[in-house]
Protein backbone atom coordinates (compact mmCIF):
# COMPACT_ATOMS: atom_id res chain seq x y z
CA UNK A 1 0.00 0.00 0.00
CA UNK A 2 1.44 3.25 -1.06
CA UNK A 3 0.79 6.51 1.13
CA UNK A 4 0.93 9.91 -0.17
CA UNK A 5 4.09 11.88 0.69
CA UNK A 6 3.95 14.69 2.33
CA UNK A 7 6.43 17.49 2.86
CA UNK A 8 6.21 19.87 5.40
CA UNK A 9 8.98 22.97 5.35
CA UNK A 10 8.96 24.53 8.72
CA UNK A 11 10.81 28.22 7.64
CA UNK A 12 12.69 30.22 10.66
CA UNK A 13 12.99 33.28 10.64
CA UNK A 14 16.47 34.84 10.84
CA UNK A 15 17.32 36.27 13.76
CA UNK A 16 19.55 39.71 13.30
CA UNK A 17 22.09 39.83 16.68
CA UNK A 18 23.13 43.41 16.83
CA UNK A 19 26.95 43.77 17.40
CA UNK A 20 28.44 45.39 20.82
CA UNK A 21 30.14 48.10 18.50
CA UNK A 22 26.15 49.44 17.29
CA UNK A 23 24.90 49.20 20.55
CA UNK A 24 27.24 51.52 21.55
CA UNK A 25 26.79 53.79 18.69
CA UNK A 26 23.48 54.45 18.91
CA UNK A 27 23.75 54.83 22.63
CA UNK A 28 26.16 57.39 21.83
CA UNK A 29 23.90 58.93 19.45
CA UNK A 30 21.00 59.04 22.50
CA UNK A 31 23.06 60.46 25.02
CA UNK A 32 24.35 63.52 22.24
CA UNK A 33 21.00 64.33 21.17
CA UNK A 34 19.72 65.07 24.71
CA UNK A 35 22.69 66.93 25.35
CA UNK A 36 22.71 69.39 22.85
CA UNK A 37 18.79 69.86 23.21
CA UNK A 38 19.37 70.45 27.00
CA UNK A 39 22.55 73.23 26.29
CA UNK A 40 20.36 74.52 23.49
CA UNK A 41 17.26 74.98 25.94
CA UNK A 42 19.71 76.41 28.91
CA UNK A 43 21.13 78.85 26.78
CA UNK A 44 17.89 80.21 25.58
CA UNK A 45 16.81 80.35 29.01
CA UNK A 46 20.02 82.46 29.66
CA UNK A 47 19.95 84.68 26.63
CA UNK A 48 15.99 85.99 27.82
CA UNK A 49 17.45 86.29 31.47
CA UNK A 50 19.74 88.87 29.81
CA UNK A 51 17.50 90.19 27.73
CA UNK A 52 15.01 90.82 30.77
CA UNK A 53 17.94 92.26 33.12
CA UNK A 54 19.43 94.72 30.52
CA UNK A 55 18.84 97.97 31.25
CA UNK A 56 17.98 100.55 28.51
CA UNK A 57 20.27 103.44 27.32
CA UNK A 58 19.64 106.57 29.13
CA UNK A 59 20.24 109.22 27.10
CA UNK A 60 19.76 113.29 28.10
CA UNK A 61 18.96 116.20 25.23
CA UNK A 62 18.36 119.58 25.61
CA UNK A 63 17.57 123.02 23.55
CA UNK A 64 17.98 126.44 25.05
CA UNK A 65 18.61 130.10 24.31
CA UNK A 66 22.02 131.36 24.89
CA UNK A 67 22.84 135.10 25.97
CA UNK A 68 26.89 135.32 26.52
CA UNK A 69 28.92 138.57 26.90
CA UNK A 70 32.70 137.97 25.39
CA UNK A 71 35.61 140.68 24.78
CA UNK A 72 36.10 142.74 21.41
CA UNK A 73 38.78 145.41 22.77
CA UNK A 74 38.28 147.53 24.36
CA UNK A 75 35.20 146.64 25.49
CA UNK A 76 32.34 143.46 25.65
CA UNK A 77 29.82 142.90 23.55
CA UNK A 78 26.45 140.72 24.14
CA UNK A 79 25.34 137.84 21.68
CA UNK A 80 22.89 135.89 21.87
CA UNK A 81 21.70 132.48 20.15
CA UNK A 82 21.15 128.93 20.69
CA UNK A 83 22.21 125.60 22.05
CA UNK A 84 21.97 121.81 21.72
CA UNK A 85 22.94 118.70 22.52
CA UNK A 86 22.26 115.36 23.92
CA UNK A 87 24.30 113.39 27.11
CA UNK A 88 25.19 110.21 26.82
CA UNK A 89 24.75 107.75 29.77
CA UNK A 90 29.09 108.06 30.02
CA UNK A 91 28.42 111.59 30.80
CA UNK A 92 29.54 112.91 27.32
CA UNK A 93 27.85 115.68 25.80
CA UNK A 94 27.80 116.24 21.74
CA UNK A 95 25.98 119.03 20.49
CA UNK A 96 26.51 122.61 18.48
CA UNK A 97 25.65 126.22 19.21
CA UNK A 98 25.44 129.18 17.44
CA UNK A 99 25.90 132.94 18.37
CA UNK A 100 25.28 136.84 16.88
CA UNK A 101 26.50 139.74 18.03
CA UNK A 102 24.08 142.27 15.85
CA UNK A 103 23.63 146.08 17.86
CA UNK A 104 25.37 149.53 16.80
CA UNK A 105 27.50 150.32 19.64
CA UNK A 106 30.68 149.17 18.27
CA UNK A 107 31.38 151.61 15.36
CA UNK A 108 34.34 152.69 14.45
CA UNK A 109 35.75 155.38 11.95
CA UNK A 110 37.68 153.54 9.08
CA UNK A 111 37.26 156.17 6.44
CA UNK A 112 37.28 159.44 7.59
CA UNK A 113 33.99 160.90 8.07
CA UNK A 114 31.81 157.70 7.53
CA UNK A 115 31.34 156.01 10.60
CA UNK A 116 31.09 151.76 10.27
CA UNK A 117 29.26 149.36 12.94
CA UNK A 118 31.27 145.98 13.86
CA UNK A 119 29.07 143.09 13.80
CA UNK A 120 29.48 138.91 13.81
CA UNK A 121 28.52 135.58 14.40
CA UNK A 122 29.95 131.92 14.65
CA UNK A 123 28.66 129.04 15.00
CA UNK A 124 30.32 125.01 15.67
CA UNK A 125 30.27 122.55 18.12
CA UNK A 126 30.15 121.58 21.89
CA UNK A 127 31.86 119.11 23.07
CA UNK A 128 31.87 118.68 27.07
CA UNK A 129 31.68 116.28 29.98
CA UNK A 130 29.39 116.19 32.68
CA UNK A 131 30.24 115.34 36.34
CA UNK A 132 27.53 113.39 37.05
CA UNK A 133 23.62 113.22 36.07
CA UNK A 134 21.50 112.57 39.20
CA UNK A 135 22.00 115.63 41.25
CA UNK A 136 20.28 118.99 40.68
CA UNK A 137 23.74 120.64 40.52
CA UNK A 138 25.18 119.50 37.32
CA UNK A 139 28.97 120.67 36.45
CA UNK A 140 30.54 120.52 33.01
CA UNK A 141 33.59 121.07 31.43
CA UNK A 142 33.07 122.42 27.86
CA UNK A 143 34.68 122.76 24.46
CA UNK A 144 33.61 125.09 21.67
CA UNK A 145 35.23 124.44 18.22
CA UNK A 146 33.23 127.21 15.77
CA UNK A 147 33.91 129.66 12.45
CA UNK A 148 32.66 132.49 12.02
CA UNK A 149 32.65 135.77 10.04
CA UNK A 150 33.63 139.80 11.24
CA UNK A 151 31.07 142.25 8.98
CA UNK A 152 31.93 146.46 9.03
CA UNK A 153 28.49 147.98 7.99
CA UNK A 154 27.90 151.07 7.03
CA UNK A 155 26.35 152.74 10.06
CA UNK A 156 23.87 155.14 8.09
CA UNK A 157 23.08 153.13 4.94
CA UNK A 158 23.31 149.03 6.65
CA UNK A 159 25.25 148.13 3.07
CA UNK A 160 28.14 145.45 4.14
CA UNK A 161 31.78 147.42 3.45
CA UNK A 162 34.39 144.86 4.82
CA UNK A 163 34.57 141.30 5.93
CA UNK A 164 36.67 138.16 7.43
CA UNK A 165 36.19 134.87 8.12
CA UNK A 166 37.73 133.51 11.49
CA UNK A 167 38.28 130.38 14.03
CA UNK A 168 37.24 130.28 17.36
CA UNK A 169 37.48 127.96 20.21
CA UNK A 170 36.54 128.91 23.82
CA UNK A 171 37.26 126.28 26.90
CA UNK A 172 34.68 126.98 29.33
CA UNK A 173 32.86 125.16 32.67
CA UNK A 174 29.52 125.80 33.85
CA UNK A 175 27.10 124.66 36.09
CA UNK A 176 23.44 123.45 35.62
CA UNK A 177 20.82 123.56 38.27
CA UNK A 178 17.95 121.69 37.33
CA UNK A 179 14.74 123.25 38.30
CA UNK A 180 12.41 120.13 36.62
CA UNK A 181 12.47 117.67 34.35
CA UNK A 182 12.40 119.67 31.37
CA UNK A 183 13.96 122.64 32.60
CA UNK A 184 17.62 123.79 33.84
CA UNK A 185 19.31 127.07 33.69
CA UNK A 186 23.17 127.28 33.04
CA UNK A 187 25.62 129.64 34.37
CA UNK A 188 29.09 129.17 32.43
CA UNK A 189 32.43 130.97 32.16
CA UNK A 190 35.11 130.73 30.01
CA UNK A 191 38.15 132.05 27.83
CA UNK A 192 38.03 132.65 24.31
CA UNK A 193 40.87 132.30 21.53
CA UNK A 194 40.12 133.71 18.17
CA UNK A 195 42.56 133.48 15.04
CA UNK A 196 42.67 133.76 11.18
CA UNK A 197 40.83 137.11 11.48
CA UNK A 198 42.80 139.58 8.94
CA UNK A 199 40.38 142.86 8.62
CA UNK A 200 41.09 146.50 9.19
CA UNK A 201 40.58 147.83 12.46
CA UNK A 202 40.57 144.67 14.19
CA UNK A 203 42.92 141.64 15.12
CA UNK A 204 42.54 138.59 16.64
CA UNK A 205 43.47 139.63 20.44
CA UNK A 206 40.83 141.90 20.24
CA UNK A 207 38.47 139.33 20.50
CA UNK A 208 40.43 136.97 23.06
CA UNK A 209 39.42 137.04 26.88
CA UNK A 210 37.11 135.75 29.28
CA UNK A 211 33.48 135.54 28.24
CA UNK A 212 30.32 134.16 30.53
CA UNK A 213 26.86 134.08 29.75
CA UNK A 214 23.76 131.94 30.61
CA UNK A 215 21.35 129.27 29.15
CA UNK A 216 18.24 128.81 29.43
CA UNK A 217 17.40 124.82 28.90
CA UNK A 218 14.16 122.68 28.19
CA UNK A 219 14.89 118.89 27.28
CA UNK A 220 14.95 115.75 29.04
CA UNK A 221 17.28 115.88 32.69
CA UNK A 222 16.08 112.71 34.60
Amino acid sequence: MNFPYISISIYKQPVVVKSESTKMNSRAASFFIVFFLGASMTALAQVDTLQIEKKPLKIRGYIGGVYENAPVAPDHTNSFGIQAAVIMKNHIEIGFYNLIYNDNKYQERLIFPNSFQMNYKHAGFVLGYRTNLERDYEFNFESKVGFGEVIWSHSETGEAFLSDKFRVLQLQVSVDYILAKFLAVNAFAGYRWMNQLEITGLSNDDFNGLSFGLVMKVGKFR
